[in-house]
Formats: structure tokens, C-alpha cells, sequence
């Protein structure tokens, strides 16, 4: 029986320098990740929380350009939920209940960061629709290839 709850936490691992070294994005109450736990990882490694602050979808997509629609918006979900952490973190938002991620603690131990908390799934995918696959920024889906093959394309 699917689960009615779909209330997804995520937990975020900082270096000293607030580079994302590792983060987890799953369901809350079965643990299951959203697609693969740390999807984005691999791509994000390493990247200081500033400029992960700054990193928009479209910044995304050019630099990893996705063929197929569902991970795609899983991706932007993972991006989403890692800016929306990360935007608690740097003081840029205010990690309550009602906001995109509400934040249950911050702690700092051994040269790291751990942030952990919950996403309110729907206004993080409000943001996909905004400028994701919705067209209601104005950019279509063969826009967007079409972009990305360019940004992809040798000089």
C-alpha cells in the first residue's frame, strides 16, 4: 500500500570551507530515497554552499544536459532541496515549518556541518514548475535541448 505521507527529509554533510561533501534525500517514513538517495552527488561534490546558492536549474541542465523527463524533475527536485538546506544554512531563509525546508538542527563537529530537516515537497516542486519542465517561464522542452546542445556544443 503506497504511503500517504509524503513528507521528504534531507540531511546535508559541509566541510570546514561549507563545500558540500555529502547529503541524503529521502521520504521520511520509510527512508527510501527520492530516486537514488543522493542522486546529484557525483555532480555536486566539492562546491561551496555560495555558489550551490547561486546554481539555477537551467545552470544545471547546460552542464549536465538529461535526455529522459523523470530524471530530469527528480534532479531538479535533488537541486531544490539542496539550495532550499542551504539556504537556512547561509541565513538566507528561515528553515520554519511552514517554509520549503524546516530545519530540526545545524551542528558542527569534527570540520564538519551536518544540517538536517524536512522539504515541503510541494513548494519545492512549485519551483521545478517555475522553471523546469512547465513552460511557464517560456522556455519549451526543445528550447531547453536546444540551449543545452549549444552550451554542450566545441567553440
Amino acid at each position: 500500500m503506497p504511503c500517504s505521507d509524503v513528507t521528504e527529509r534531507i540531511s546535508l554533510e559541509l566541510d570546514d570551507d561549507s563545500r558540500l561533501l555529502h547529503y541524503a534525500f529521502s521520504k521520511r517514513t520509510c527512508g527510501q530515497g527520492v530516486g537514488r538517495e543522493s542522486l546529484l552527488l557525483d555532480q555536486l561534490h566539492g562546491r561551496p554552499a555560495e555558489d550551490l546558492l547561486e546554481y539555477e536549474a537551467g545552470d544545471y541542465l547546460a552542464e549536465f544536459p538529461i535526455g529522459e523527463e523523470l530524471l530530469e524533475f527528480l534532479s531538479l527536485k535533488h537541486l531544490y532541496a539542496i539550495k532550499s538546506a542551504l539556504e537556512v544554512f547561509c541565513g538566507v531563509a528561515a528553515g520554519g515549518k511552514h517554509d520549503e525546508f524546516a530545519v530540526s538542527d545545524i551542528a558542527y563537529a569534527d570540520g564538519r556541518w551536518t544540517i538536517h530537516g524536512n522539504i515541503a515537497v510541494d513548494l519545492v516542486t512549485d519551483r521545478i514548475k517555475s522553471c523546469g519542465n512547465c513552460k511557464g517561464c517560456g522556455q519549451t522542452k526543445s528550447k531547453k535541448k536546444k540551449t543545452a546542445k549549444r552550451a554542450a556544443a566545441p567553440a
